[in-house]
């Protein structure tokens, strides 16, 4: 993992204020990693911790540690045991070449009838846009096969 990592933050609280306790924030990060092929997760984790609370203290200006009253972690660990996404990867298989996405899992199985697929690790591919879309191209492929 690379020392000075691209994080995301969203604080819904923002929005909703009962998403965090009064007087709280709840703010989700992430930071994209690999997925689970044996590595030391705990010592990854700690090291990520370490550099994102710096990162995000040094961009404030203002030390954010003390002010964490609870953390919940994600890894592909947990990933693949709550979703039984291969290896804990959110987007499928590694994308690191300009061919990967075409290789990406079909939003239908032709063995199976009735049997679609949407999300992250199929056509077209991951981030919530493209995961939209991944839905919208389901449900026509359901609309033209209820029509038939």
């Amino acid at each position: 993992m690379h020392n000075d990592p691209t994080v995301y933050i969203n604080i819904t609280s923002k929005d909703e204020p009962t998403d965090a306790p009064q007087g709280c924030e709840n703010w989700i990060h992430m930071v994209n990693v690999p997925c689970n092929t044996g590595q030391d997760w705990d010592k990854i984790i700690a090291r990520t911790r370490t550099n994102v609370i710096a990162k995000i203290s040094k961009l404030l200006n203002k030390d954010i540690e003390p002010l964490i009253v609870y953390e919940s972690i994600l890894d592909p660990r947990t990933i693949e045991s709550k979703t039984q996404s291969y290896q804990g990867a959110l987007y499928g298989a590694s994308s690191n070449n300009k061919f990967a996405a075409f290789l990406r899992h079909p939003n239908f199985k032709r063995s199976i009838d009735n049997l679609y697929f949407c999300g992250g690790s199929v056509h077209p591919c991951g981030g919530i846009p493209l995961c939209l879309l991944s839905g919208k191209i389901v449900s026509e492929l359901i609309s033209k096969s209820v029509l038939k």
